[in-house]
């Protein structure tokens, strides 16, 4: 699209301010750099005399008393100077009739402002050649700068001046009215190159909105099915009390610690829904904190040790590690890796927690000695619900929701969860957060067994 003529006048009126700003910046730095350079040679030139540098000394420049038509002792800075030089004309004062005194002490300043006149003509000569150079590009830059914007305009004027086709918006209208949304790949179809874009972002969001819904049919069917286990244990208990239980004092007890144990599957299930269901919806906010996972594994640690006998709890947390994070979401997520692991190792075998850094992420690794996780159930292990056949036929409890609560908090949080497993040696899972800057310099190294 070829630039118009508007904007080849902008880019000249740019190029040309432009320009007078560096010619006028050129020359104000010579003055400058002439002005420097004089009072730089001058305390030289004082120090060399071994003239202090201290209030009531007499610093100035003069004209030599010995040069032909000049004034003797006439100050630079002097008014009646500058009327002496319109008097008798600029060629009749010489460099070398240039003296600068500092108090008792005279030193000639020729020899200098003559290199320091050469230098700076020629540095201000190459200056104003590249400035004069520059100049017969610089509209045509300018325009290129200026060109992306100009299209722009260009397009916005051309689809403004095109007439109004109710045609086009009747039959996109009628397009959207025949999608039944019973098939989750049904879209959109205007046919209308006009249109085209709008009908790819209504049928991305037709996409998602589908995506949506079988997660959500999903999330009930599983939820409906984990629900109806205890239910179904509760309600043959009771039915079990009404029949014998009132007689029968073994079948009481019986019925009422499964329905305890039932009732507490059932409350740990609804809580965890209800924490995901919060969270997908947005309500689940973080409390972000300063939080050390070394603190916080030593306190996943001492809890483990006290609920669990069964196992050799190690702590390897050597040194500070600083991040920010919501310490009790952040610690509900290490304590679900450490139960899974409790869950899955068998008994007398070692879990160890260990946190480090790498300069730019932290981490804290949940380590068992289990049976470890096969190649087919790895991908899978995160999904909500999900139990792998091994962990079913082990016996241990669990909803299939406990890692899915870890990543998500984890997610929040800006880490994510390594997994490393091996078939029959064991896993190890490992959280990784961003660090924050340490103030603490202490390190600590505890390894305990718990009895």
């Amino acid at each position: 699209m070829k630039s118009s003529g508007r904007t080849t006048s902008i880019a000249r009126r740019i190029a040309w301010r432009f320009q007078w700003k560096a010619l006028w910046r050129i020359l104000w730095q010579t003055v400058a750099l002439f002005c420097v350079c004089v009072i730089v040679w001058c305390v030289s030139a004082a120090q060399a005399a071994d003239v202090p540098l201290k209030t009531g000394t007499e610093f100035y420049i003069q004209i030599a008393d010995d040069s032909p038509n000049t004034v003797s002792d006439v100050v630079l800075a002097d008014p009646g100077y500058a009327l002496h030089l319109l008097r008798h004309g600029w060629e009749n004062v010489y460099a070398d009739d240039v003296i600068f005194r500092a108090g008792d002490a005279a030193v000639e300043m020729g020899g200098f402002l003559f290199w320091l006149g050469f230098c700076l003509e020629c540095l201000t000569a190459a200056r104003l050649l590249i400035w004069l150079l520059s100049c017969f590009g610089a509209t045509g830059r300018i325009r290129r700068y200026l060109r992306p914007i100009d299209d722009i305009a260009q397009v916005t004027e051309s689809i403004s001046s095109r007439g109004f086709d109710e045609s086009k918006f009747h039959s996109l209208e009628e397009a959207i009215d025949h999608l039944g949304g019973a098939s989750p790949d049904e879209q959109l179809r205007v046919g209308d190159d006009d249109l085209a874009g709008l009908e790819t972002a209504v049928n991305n969001l037709i996409a998602r909105m589908h995506a949506g819904y079988r997660q959500q049919v999903r999330f009930v069917d599983d939820a409906s099915h984990e629900l109806r286990t205890p239910i179904a244990v509760i309600q043959g208990y009771a039915d079990m009390l009404s029949r014998w239980g009132k007689t029968d004092e073994k079948v009481l007890n019986e019925s009422i610690r499964a329905i305890q144990t039932e009732a507490e599957h059932m409350k740990t299930l609804v809580e965890q829904l209800l924490f995901l269901a919060r969270g997908d919806a947005g309500r689940q906010e973080l409390k972000l904190e300063d939080v050390d996972l070394s603190v916080l594994a030593r306190e996943v640690w001492e809890e483990s040790r006290m609920i669990d006998e069964t196992h050799e709890y190690v702590l390897d947390a050597p040194a500070p590690v600083p991040v920010r994070a919501d310490p009790a979401l952040l610690k509900q997520a290490v304590r679900i890796l450490a139960d899974n692991a409790r869950k899955y190792s068998p008994a007398d075998t070692r879990i160890t927690l260990r946190t480090g850094s790498d300069g730019v992420r932290g981490s804290l690794e949940v380590q068992d000695n289990g049976p470890g996780i096969s190649r087919e159930d790895a991908p899978h292990i995160f999904d909500r619900f999900y139990r792998a056949d091994s962990a079913r036929k082990s016996g241990a409890g669990g909803s299939g929701l406990g890692l899915a609560i870890a990543r998500w908090i984890v997610s929040r949080h800006k880490g994510f969860i390594a997994v490393r497993s091996y078939e029959g040696v064991g896993t190890r899972m490992t959280v990784n957060l961003t660090l924050r800057q340490s103030q603490d310099g202490l390190t600590r190294i505890e390894t305990a067994r718990g009895k």
